[in-house]
């Protein structure tokens, strides 16, 4: 839309580690449609199947719609660091975009249509001027704890441990999730394919369990070793990373405050089950480019913003109602539930 942009990460490079891994269709749509898709096509791992185990039997296989008229497949595979140097790539490419590395907002002050952010970086620091400011600064926002705002919604007892392992297996690249393995007994487990023989792999901690001794690395591997144990892997490993998660279904009542604008995870949490944080926040980003576009350029009354938080907050809910039956599934909050889940995977 031709609208100059200043983007602050306090960073000094891209993530680490796979984080977020799953492309769905209308995310590389919109890569298509910013001229960025064609690295995430060469590198990435399509896929539309998958299979679900209870115990040691194959009891669902999952087929994801996709007709010859569409022109991505349902899902892709790819380690978060990939996407951020793709989009970083694109970003580069563009004159009106100045990108600016160890850049940390460290105070705003916010008027109706402006907000002047104080900014941290190695250069010294300085204050910036802004019409409008897209915070996209991730679950432990700062810009939110500076202007005062909280998260609502429910926090869930599950927690999971996310291990990248690098090894040579065959299996094809499709979704797979065991409820009451041998390797991980009463948990579930979900394993993907990524590139470079990287495996994703995602396992429930036990009730009770520490969080710090889950996140030991000599833990770690004699988990991931009893899973890979489990679906028949008896050649070399190595493990790549790791970290642990929450599901959780949060979200901020108002996605705008003024000239500020919440998207990702700076506006929501959403459980992994269902692959919707990484492509929520990115449609949260389409939806509020176009609109700012047309708001700048003046083709449109500001009034036009006012319409980000009912379609995205929508959007959310939506996932929340979905993601919650998947949470409740993979992650039974109370005996109850884990006796009905036993009950349907045993039918």
């Amino acid at each position: 839309y031709g609208i100059a942009s200043v983007l602050l990460d306090a960073k000094s490079t891209f993530n680490d580690g796979s984080r977020a891994t799953c492309i769905a269709r209308p995310s590389m749509q919109i890569f298509d449609r910013i001229g960025a898709v064609a690295p995430f096509v060469e590198k990435s791992l399509g896929w539309r199947h998958g299979r679900s185990y209870f115990r040691d039997h194959q009891i669902y296989r999952l087929e994801m719609p996709h007709s010859a008229d569409d022109k991505y497949l349902p899902m892709y595979n790819l380690q978060q660091q990939y996407m951020e140097q793709y989009l970083h790539d694109a970003v580069a490419r563009e004159p009106l975009i100045d990108m600016r590395w160890q850049s940390e907002v460290t105070g705003i002050a916010t008027a109706e249509r402006s907000a002047m952010l104080q900014v941290k970086s190695p250069l010294g620091s300085y204050a910036l001027d802004s019409a409008y400011v897209l915070a996209a600064d991730g679950a432990r926002s700062p810009m939110r704890s500076m202007l005062g705002l909280r998260l609502k919604g429910e926090n869930y007892e599950g927690r999971y441990v996310i291990a990248d392992v690098q090894m040579d297996h065959d299996f094809p690249t499709e979704r797979r999730a065991f409820f009451d393995p041998v390797g991980n007994p009463g948990g579930t487990v979900l394993i993907h394919k990524q590139p470079d023989n990287i495996w994703r792999v995602d396992y429930q901690l036990r009730e009770g369990e520490s969080e710090v001794d889950a996140v030991r690395e000599d833990n770690i591997r004699a988990r991931v070793g009893a899973i890979l144990d489990d679906i028949g892997h008896t050649g070399p490993w190595a493990l790549e990373w790791w970290s642990i998660y929450t599901a959780n279904t949060l979200a901020l009542d108002d996605y705008r405050h003024g000239p500020v604008i919440f998207i990702g995870d700076s506006a929501h949490i959403v459980p992994i089950f269902g692959v919707r944080g990484l492509n929520n926040g990115i449609a949260d980003a389409h939806n509020i480019g176009w609109k700012l576009g047309y708001v700048v350029n003046r083709w449109a009354d500001a009034a036009l913003l006012d319409s980000y938080t009912p379609e995205r907050r929508g959007a959310t809910l939506d996932v929340f109602a979905n993601a919650k039956k998947s949470t409740r599934f993979m992650t039974p909050p109370t005996r109850g539930w884990a006796l009905a889940r036993e009950a349907a995977l045993s039918l």
